[in-house]
């Protein structure tokens, strides 16, 4: 947390010295003027519009993302861990959000993988069911994430069938020559949570702290420093199997807290909530954030599966529009 807080501080600083302003607030003051000088420049000309696509675009790319590294940054400040989980589940939901309305050429995106794990870190597994339907078809299992997601839906979903399938996809995936470490863990880890092995899985979750340090540019040294997406996983064989939780084996890793789970061990761990309410007139990024997860999906684009983005922030905007 020390470290997070030092390399915070030096982002803040090097900021100033490029660009002669302070983009990342200091305190709570900061981060309110920032939001306001952000919603008068930017969003004030759209409060009377009725493109309410637009307006949930806009919101969740300006406003929404301010609060990533601030969050983790103003918890560890505090030693809050409540606060942290909290941040946890913020910067989760907006992490899903930007995945699902950002087009891209695979149907699951870095970006939907982290939000997915940032979530259940703080033991927010709602996500699933919206994230990760049911109806959900077999991917193709050419990326480590399309991997991931076939594994992680036939386990939650108790598909014994399917999930035969899907484990060849994931052995013949591990073949690949020149494959990163995050990927070849981030599959290894659900091939070893099918199967139910302690060992495999308590090593994989070392592996993904080791692995995570070797990222590069755009990588900085503060998305480093704490990850919460191994927490994620580490939660998710609770929610899953509650006697396998109790045999795996801690990473012994500075980016993995062991305060943060002593924590959660002692109330038992609790669902995150709302690190920050928005006060007007930004309350719009309230309803965004907390209205129920649109059902990702999938549609055919030059040959490929890929996330119906446009459906997705259409029923995101609808259902803020209801809340």
């Amino acid at each position: 947390m020390k470290e997070y807080i030092k390399l915070y501080q030096k982002m803040r600083e090097d900021y100033y010295q490029k660009w002669g302003n302070y983009s990342h607030p200091e305190n709570l003051t900061d981060f309110e003027k920032l939001n306001q000088q952000i919603f008068e420049e930017h969003l004030k000309k759209y409060n009377d519009s009725s493109n309410e696509i637009l307006k949930t675009k806009l919101y969740i790319d300006l406003v929404l993302n301010r609060i990533q590294y601030f969050a983790y940054y103003s918890a560890f400040c505090e030693g809050d861990f409540k606060k942290l989980n909290n941040a946890l589940w913020q910067n989760g939901r907006y992490y899903l959000l930007r995945g699902g309305m950002t087009p891209s050429g695979t149907s699951y995106t870095g970006n939907i993988i982290k939000g997915i794990f940032t979530c259940f870190s703080c033991n927010d597994f709602e996500v699933i069911q919206s994230i990760i339907p049911h109806t959900l078809p077999l991917l193709k299992g050419t990326y480590y994430t399309e991997n991931v997601i076939n594994l992680l839906h036939s386990i939650y979903y108790k598909e014994d069938e399917r999930l035969k399938a899907v484990m060849e996809k994931a052995e013949s995936f591990l073949t690949k020559k020149k494959l990163t470490g995050l990927a070849e863990y981030y599959v290894r880890f659900f091939i070893f949570l099918a199967k139910k092995e302690v060992d495999g899985i308590s090593e994989c979750l070392q592996k993904l702290c080791e692995s995570h340090q070797k990222q590069g540019y755009p990588i900085q040294k503060i998305d480093k420093c704490f990850i919460p997406e191994i927490h994620g996983l580490y939660h998710l064989v609770r929610f899953l199997d509650k006697n396998l939780f109790e045999q795996i084996k801690l990473p012994s890793h500075k980016c993995f807290l062991k305060e943060l789970e002593e924590w959660q061990q002692k109330n038992n761990f609790p669902k995150g909530a709302p690190f920050y309410q928005y006060p007007e007139p930004l309350s719009d990024a309230n309803r965004i954030l907390q209205s129920p997860l649109p059902l990702i999906h999938l549609i055919h684009v030059d040959g490929k599966l890929v996330i119906d983005v446009e459906k997705f922030v259409e029923e995101l905007s609808r259902t803020k529009m209801e809340s």
